[in-house]
């Protein structure tokens, strides 16, 4: 298998004739396929010794984190930060206003990885929103937090959706799958969108996705950040 990727325009540049590639119709693969590829090549371990063992480890890792520790491993490095405007050198982490983001990296054995991937270049024959970009208008901090209540911006390529049709636009997806829809655009351009934060979203961890169909076409595109996103006040 190859890693597919086509090239859309780059609307975060000034010259209009620079592309961006976006990573397209790849497979995912979850922790059971894993686990079947561990245990289909002649391993003499056991699928329920597999799993047993990646729970622990699993586990061990998310006690680590919860006791505020980095976690270094040759797969990935976690790391914990804090977001958000503390007032001045005497405040403290308030949950209403702050949030603890967790910030992860490749590790050594991933990025060895790199140097054998193979790459596939095609064409996007289906074109769909590309989101590029997400900025807190409040904070100034890009693709990490928002603030509710407050204005966001989003820009990227082929942005622009029909605000009357309420299955287009843009929606903020948290972790159970529940979605929330924004009602107060500022401003609908290919481009770039404003748009008001909804109030009720003051925690959790979100995805955004922007739906829109394009003019001659019945079918609805989506397209999402890659970035998780954390509400701060």
């Amino acid at each position: 298998m190859s890693l597919r990727y086509g090239l859309t325009p780059n609307s975060l540049t000034d010259d209009p004739d620079d592309y961006m590639g976006i990573v397209t119709d790849n497979e995912s693969v979850n922790e059971e396929q894993i686990v079947e590829q561990m245990i289909g090549k002649g391993s003499t371990v056991t699928k329920a010794e597999a799993l047993s063992v990646i729970e622990e480890f699993e586990y061990a890792v998310v006690e680590a984190v919860k006791n505020g520790n980095n976690v270094n491993t040759r797969l990935f490095k976690v790391h914990p930060s804090v977001a958000g405007v503390f007032n001045d050198k005497q405040d403290h982490f308030d949950a209403s206003r702050h949030a603890i983001k967790l910030n992860l990296l490749a590790g050594s054995r991933l990025r060895a990885a790199i140097a054998d991937i193979e790459l596939h270049k095609v064409e996007i024959v289906s074109p769909q929103p590309v989101l590029q970009q997400f900025v807190d208008l409040k904070s100034k901090v890009i693709n990490e937090t928002f603030t509710p209540g407050q204005v966001a911006s989003i820009r990227g390529s082929l942005l622009k959706f029909d605000t009357t049709d309420s299955q287009q636009g843009i929606f903020f997806i948290n972790t159970t799958g529940e979605e929330t829809r924004v009602e107060n655009v500022i401003k609908n351009k290919p481009s770039e969108v404003l748009f008001f934060v909804p109030d009720s979203l003051s925690e959790g961890t979100f995805q955004i996705e922007l739906r829109s169909i394009f003019h001659h076409s019945n079918t609805m595109k989506k397209g999402r950040l890659l970035n998780d996103l954390i509400p701060v006040k």
